[in-house]
């Protein structure tokens, strides 16, 4: 056995640490809903320390007060963006709101005119279905299952709740900021120096690559609402800021994508008889499929240094294995597993 064990070291090492590193993932991937607000709070110190250093460094400004000052400009920034953008959101779906009983007329006059058609081909014109109270019936269940929720006391408990969560996102982030070397100290302290090192190179190579698809994630979004809205505003659709974003994060959602919103709002003009617009969706729809075969690997797969196909993989292990949460869970499993296979952190010749 130890003669298997010393030809074969540099496997064993890295399988074991593999597996190591694999439990510590999946832990806290089930622990993700309990540490979210922290994570989150970890995320925005790697983004903001290195400006609180320049800050520090350059205007001797105690690194507590720097890490204050910049979390509050970031927050200013935010909720300035946040409100410029909700307001007109807000504008265009209460327009939309308003408009909606004119959808249902024409959802109604189409489903009339289809189905009639349908049942005319198979011989069952004398068949009566009354729209409107099929319509009637839909809308109440959807009114019921809101009141219910409303009522229910879920809506009065998730508010407070997610306020909570944003309060702990920022204190966490604060303290992360300002105790930076107090907790790497910490933390080093409690494990050895070689785990520590060899940790650290995954811990890097995972942190850059998840960095990298990240914002590769959010450069396709941008490229996706915008040509959205901007197509959107040429066709002369209504709401056009508010559709165009909504397709943009729509568009995150694996598989469906934006053809999930432009396909069948395609079809249902060309049914209502609205030719011209139907073909300037499916023209906004080609432009966005192409920028996406033509980008994306580049701004993702090659951000993370992993093939399309391999991302494209492992999400959908993740989403059937783990729900939602797959979606960030898979890439990551994938990125440590390639991360430990190439490296050379594991059975230093110079260690036997």
């Amino acid at each position: 056995m130890q003669e298997f064990y010393r030809n074969n070291k540099v496997f064993i090492d890295k399988l074991l640490l593999l597996l190591a590193i694999a439990v510590i993932l999946l832990v806290i991937v089930f622990l993700f809903g309990y540490i979210a607000p922290f994570v989150a709070g970890y995320v925005i110190s790697l983004i903001l320390s290195p400006l609180v250093g320049f800050v520090h460094r350059k205007w001797r400004i105690p690194r507590g007060i720097a890490s204050a000052m910049l979390i509050l400009i970031l927050l200013a920034g935010l909720g300035a963006l946040g409100t410029f953008l909700v307001g007109t959101l807000i504008d265009e779906m209460a327009a939309f709101a308003q408009d909606i009983p004119n959808y249902i007329a024409s959802l109604q006059a189409l489903i009339e005119r289809v189905g009639g058609n349908l049942l005319g081909t198979f011989g069952m014109s004398d068949v009566n279905i009354d729209i409107d109270v099929l319509l009637t019936q839909l809308i109440t269940l959807a009114t019921g299952v809101l009141q219910g929720a409303v009522e229910g006391g879920g809506v009065l408990i998730a508010i407070p709740y997610a306020i909570l969560r944003i309060l702990l996102t920022i204190i966490s982030a604060f303290f992360f900021i300002k105790d930076k070397e107090v907790i790497k100290d910490f933390v080093q302290g409690l494990l050895p120096e070689r785990l520590i090192a060899r940790a650290a190179i995954v811990r890097d190579g995972v942190v850059k690559a998840l960095v990298g698809y990240a914002k590769g994630q959010l450069i396709v979004m941008a490229y996706v609402s915008t040509i959205s809205v901007i197509g959107l505003l040429i066709i002369g659709s209504q709401y056009s800021l508010f559709i165009g974003i909504g397709i943009g994060f729509f568009d995150l959602i694996p598989i469906f994508g934006a053809g999930g919103i432009f396909i069948p709002w395609a079809v249902f003009s060309f049914l209502n008889g609205n030719m011209v617009f139907g073909v300037g969706l499916l023209v906004i729809y080609g432009i966005i499929f192409i920028v996406r075969q033509v980008r994306e690997p580049k701004v993702v797969g090659d951000q993370m240094g992993i093939h399309p196909l391999i991302l494209l993989m492992s999400v959908y292990v993740g989403i059937t294995t783990l729900g939602p949460v797959g979606i960030l869970a898979g890439p990551l499993i994938t990125l440590t597993i390639k991360i430990i296979m190439e490296s050379n952190m594991i059975s230093d010749p110079m260690e036997d």
